[in-house]
């Protein structure tokens, strides 16, 4: 799955991450587009989006290998 699906996925079924996200960096889930998840400038949200993901993994939302290797 690409990047977006798998950063969605996890915020839909962990409220502990989707919290995480929205109080740590005032970020939510229509923030998020297929653009700013893959910008690792200033301003975009790779770096976060990767985050999300390695998350999604611990806590078994995602399995390693559904998910597009990550830059």
């Amino acid at each position: 799955m690409d990047k977006l699906e798998a950063i969605q996925r996890v915020l839909r079924f962990s409220d502990r991450i989707r919290e995480w996200v929205t109080e740590t960096y005032s970020v939510y889930f229509d923030d998020l587009d297929e653009q700013n998840v893959n910008d690792y400038d200033s301003g975009g949200y790779g770096e976060l989006g990767d985050r999300i993901i390695q998350e999604g993994i611990k806590e078994n939302i995602l399995d390693k290998d559904d998910v597009d290797p990550l830059p």
